[in-house]
């Protein structure tokens, strides 16, 4: 913990002249960019807007109204260090501090910057998990898994930071649930997991987990493995512990095998609750909004012109496979003859990088061999769970469209993707 975490006493007794959701605000004002983090200085109508505190389940902002600079300087950016704030006879406020970022001459000394304000508005805005903060590549390691692990983690930084009268029941069950799968997702996406075609394959760091559950957390474990139809993996649990070898190899395998798609459809679904009665990111930006529904409209026409079916984000069609289909699946291939039918998937998902936000399509192949799986309702994230060659799925992420495209430039990534979409139509293997 650096000494920037720990709020300063002056301080603390600065903020408890205001509200409760203010002091929340200014709190985490100070926790999260004193000495952390740059701030665009930019005062529009005589207030100072920051972005405090951003993740895939909230953001918390701050809006500094009617303020003065005091010492006529006015900066690109600032990044803010001994920061305290104080109330003035007039009755405004003053937060003063040094700026790490100020150019300083042959022997001048840093000089302590400040601005004033009548008054400040704070925000808390929820959101429902749809947007994401990971970038997707080529690289399609640890999908989908790390789009839940994400999730998770938002969930549990908002009762952190909120405390748990913010989050609703599905949220609350997520957390129960993350207690003791979050230490095993982690493993998961390490880059030094490797899992091949067995339990015995599986290699990891082992003494990574310290699985030290309660006794509810263990119930809990066993109920969840056992309802989901999974009873070998909740024996081996209850019987060897979370912190086994056996339990830890059949897990990971068990992930990245067809049998993970059961636990993660699961999540998802819950996710999906999770996120009921929120805002969706888009919505509280006009210009994002406009960017996404322009963007939504085009790829609509691209996929329903071409007889896939769906609706924004997520598409599906079905073609005639190759007389043979080949696989390649962690250097192993699989060649399959004369299969009768090929479903094809295509998903886009959407998220902020580096400020920009982005929308990045999936897709995804299934030669279908279960007549219980309704493959019309499977997605491109499904494809990646290993099923011999049957399933395969890849990022396309040079057809990712970025805010701050031109028109021209998303009719050009439209273009692209019409001409894969004919391709993989015509039966050939475009994935």
């Amino acid at each position: 913990m650096s000494n920037h975490d720990i709020v300063d006493e002056a301080f603390h007794q600065f903020v408890q002249q205001f509200h409760t959701e203010e002091q929340k605000v200014l709190l985490a004002f100070y926790r999260e960019l004193v000495g952390k983090r740059r701030i665009p200085y930019k005062i529009k109508d005589r207030n100072f807007s920051v972005d405090i505190q951003m993740c895939q389940g909230f953001t918390v902002d701050v809006e500094f109204q009617d303020v003065l600079i005091e010492d006529g300087r006015h900066p690109k950016e600032i990044l803010m260090d001994s920061l305290r704030g104080e109330r003035l006879a007039d009755g405004r406020y003053r937060l003063s501090f040094m700026n790490r970022l100020a150019p300083l001459g042959e022997n001048q000394v840093p000089k302590e910057s400040s601005f004033s304000f009548a008054s400040i508005r704070g925000g808390v805005r929820l959101w429902d998990y749809n947007v994401h903060t990971i970038k997707l590549g080529r690289d399609s390691r640890g999908l989908p898994w790390n789009l839940v692990y994400e999730t998770f983690q938002a969930i549990a930084q908002k009762r952190k930071v909120f405390g748990i009268g913010y989050l609703n029941a599905y949220e609350r069950e997520a957390i129960e649930i993350f207690k003791f799968l979050g230490p095993y997702l982690e493993l998961y996406l390490l880059p030094t997991t490797k899992i091949g075609f067995g339990k015995s394959t599986v290699l990891c760091d082992f003494d990574r987990i310290d699985a030290a559950f309660d006794e509810k957390t263990c119930r809990d474990a066993e109920e969840f493995f056992a309802g989901l139809g999974l009873h070998r993996l909740a024996v081996i649990f209850s019987k060897e512990g979370g912190n086994s070898k056996a339990f830890i190899q059949e897990l990971l395998y068990t992930m990245s095998s067809l049998k993970g798609n059961i636990i993660y459809k699961n999540l998802r679904n819950l996710i999906e609750s999770c996120g009921k009665g929120h805002q969706g990111l888009n919505e509280s930006d006009a210009d994002m909004n406009l960017f996404r529904t322009y963007v939504r409209e085009k790829v609509n026409k691209a996929f329903l012109d071409r007889g896939w079916k769906g609706n924004y984000p997520s598409y599906m069609t079905v073609t005639a496979p190759e007389f043979l289909e080949v696989s390649s699946v962690y250097k192993k291939q699989y060649t399959y003859l004369n299969e009768k039918i090929k479903f094809l998937y295509f998903d886009f998902v959407e998220s902020i990088v580096d400020n920009q936000y982005c929308i990045t399509p999936l897709t995804g192949m299934i030669l279908p061999k279960n007549s219980n799986i309704d493959y019309r309702k499977c997605k491109s994230t499904d494809c990646f769970f290993i099923d011999g060659g049957r399933r395969r799925a890849e990022v396309f992420e040079d057809l990712t469209f970025k805010e701050g495209m031109t028109r021209k430039e998303i009719r050009e990534k439209i273009s692209q993707l019409s001409l894969i979409l004919d391709l993989q139509r015509g039966g050939l293997s475009g994935l």
